[in-house]
């Protein structure tokens, strides 16, 4: 099942703006990047990472995954915690790449409630 965060998470490293994966121009959108090859196994692996990442109490530990089926990879380590526009937010390094498609960046999550984590943007 892909999750509104983990498509969040790979459309922001593809450069597509936040959930608009769920749009009609999705594949277009999406074309040659990670995103475009993941399976909805891989968006599992992926956004356990994420969650794991924007809860994680330390900064630097790089948690990566991988799909042996699929051969899809990434990782994601968790930078610094933050408050932005009164939000408590979190930078994520997210790298991810599958066949010869990859992309990776940093960006911001942030809570308008606790365990509620929304993208907001790249850093």
């Amino acid at each position: 099942m892909k999750s509104c965060l983990a498509r969040v998470a790979v459309a922001a490293i593809a450069g597509v703006a936040a959930c608009a994966a769920h749009s009609a121009g999705e594949n277009a959108a999406m074309k040659d990047t990670p995103a475009s090859k993941f399976t909805a196994d891989d968006f599992a692996l992926m956004n356990q990472r994420v969650k794991q990442a924007l809860d994680a109490p330390n900064e630097g530990e790089k948690l990566e995954w991988r799909n042996e089926k699929t051969g899809a990879s990434g990782s994601v380590t968790p930078m610094n915690r933050l408050t932005w526009n009164g939000m408590s937010c979190r930078r994520l390094q997210i790298a991810n790449k599958a066949g010869a498609a990859s992309g990776q960046g940093i960006y911001k999550f942030c809570q308008k409630t606790p365990g509620a984590w929304k993208l907001v943007g790249p850093d």
